[in-house]
């Protein structure tokens, strides 16, 4: 079933590498949860971009020298 806030038109292929850990624990939440990992991980994308362009996203502070 596709959804229904996107056609075909709307979408682009994203490759990225991630370390194995972290797409295992995507994968294990994903079934747990009923969500396809695409459904997820646009979604976390979307807010993620939006948090920061609202600036909530704090800046790791630096160590100082």
């Amino acid at each position: 079933m596709k959804n229904p806030a996107y056609n075909e038109e709307d979408l682009v292929q994203l490759a990225t590498r991630i370390p194995r850990r972290v797409a295992r624990e995507l994968k294990e939440f994903c079934v747990r949860n009923d969500v396809r990992l695409q459904s997820f991980v646009r979604t976390a994308l979307a807010e993620k971009l939006s948090r920061m362009r609202r600036g909530a996203v704090r800046q790791p502070s630096r160590a100082r020298a």
